[in-house]
């Protein structure tokens, strides 16, 4: 009897001594048979269902954009000079045809007068010597001289001419109205050079351009109707539609993409200088695909294989068995049902 107690006597002499470890080991010993006992008894999947519905379903593209205007005019001095008029500062509203500064033309005047001097005094060479011609016998020589005085006549007009043009230009008018948003100066007395720039934008062509992907753009279609959300006003959606669709691609960080035109909707020129700036940032919703009551269900719950596409329908109160279905269009969470199920069907949501 004692011979066979001896065992245990020594292992619970070691567990005392080593209770720490001891512990340790059984904990493990433990935790072991606990997920060997869950592995071989596995539980059933808790399916989670929803059910196959009946509506519209919309396609949308979301792209960014800046708010841009149609009509623009950049103008500037082809020679420069000092101005001696100015008509109107930043921000100002001009009309169409309205003189926006004037350069010192007094010295172009001066070589008017001389050019016209210059004219008058050849044409009476000229009469002089074709009067002097008319009486002697025609030679090469003298048709020769003819057409020289008649060349140099012409000269002295076009000099003339050229004179009066840059006098016209030293007036610098706006090809369309609106607001001047770019002036090198609002005061005369200072020397424009012909990279100054005066900048007229017309505030009731301002339009939302949006930059779409060339992956894209085959879904964009003139007249779609669209969302406009503008940084500067989050809470303030504008509803626009698609005018323009650039032919030329551009380049941007992302890659080859197609400018896209929807003009805002603006109540007056008024309103929109007030509400509006150039180069302002936002997001637009183009809604390129639209089916009204068709069934739908979340994107999901698709499975793809072997070029098919399946959904696990519920069978019972946990279970479901795959069955093929044909999908039509597909948004960024939903799918268009076109055959294989039923409404108020339901399908496992993974």
């Amino acid at each position: 009897m004692k011979s066979f107690s001896r065992p245990f006597i020594f292992v619970a002499q070691w567990v005392r001594k080593h209770w720490k470890l001891s512990l340790f080991l059984l904990v493990i010993i433990i935790g072991v048979g606990y997920f060997g006992y869950k592995r071989s008894n596995p539980q059933p999947e808790q399916l989670e269902f929803v059910s196959v519905k009946r509506g519209t379903l919309t396609k949308k593209l979301n792209v960014s954009g800046i708010i841009d205007a149609k009509q623009k005019a950049s103008i500037h001095y082809a020679a420069g000079g000092k101005v001696v008029y100015i008509s109107a500062k930043e921000g100002d509203i001009v009309r169409q045809g309205q003189t926006l500064a004037r350069v010192d033309t007094r010295d172009l005047q001066k070589r008017l007068a001389q050019d016209l001097n210059l004219y008058f005094n050849q044409r009476m060479t000229f009469e002089t010597n074709a009067a002097d011609r008319s009486i002697m016998a025609p030679t090469d020589d003298l048709n020769r001289a003819a057409q020289q005085d008649q060349k140099t006549l012409e000269n002295s007009v076009l000099a003339v001419e050229i004179r009066d043009i840059a006098i016209r230009d030293a007036s610098l008018t706006t090809p369309i109205g609106g607001i001047l948003v770019a002036a090198p100066t609002g005061v005369a007395g200072v020397v424009l050079n012909p990279t100054d720039i005066f900048e007229v934008v017309d505030p009731s062509s301002l339009v939302f351009k949006a930059a779409v992907a060339e992956t894209e753009i085959a879904l964009v279609k003139n007249g779609q109707i669209a969302t406009i959300e503008l940084d500067a006003f989050p809470d303030e959606p504008l509803t626009a539609s698609v005018s323009s669709i650039a032919y030329r691609s551009s380049q941007s960080s992302s890659g080859t993409v197609f400018v896209v035109e929807l003009p805002l909707p603006i109540e007056s020129s008024q309103s929109a200088v007030q509400r509006y700036r150039l180069g302002m940032n936002g997001d637009t919703d183009i809604t390129v695909d639209e089916k009204e009551d068709v069934l739908q269900i979340p994107l999901d719950a698709l499975i793809e294989r072997d070029d098919k596409t399946y959904v696990r329908k519920r069978t019972g109160e946990n279970s479901a068995e795959e069955v093929e279905i044909q999908v039509g269009l597909e948004t960024d969470d939903m799918v268009e049902v076109i055959s294989g199920l039923q409404e108020n069907d339901e399908v496992v949501l993974p």
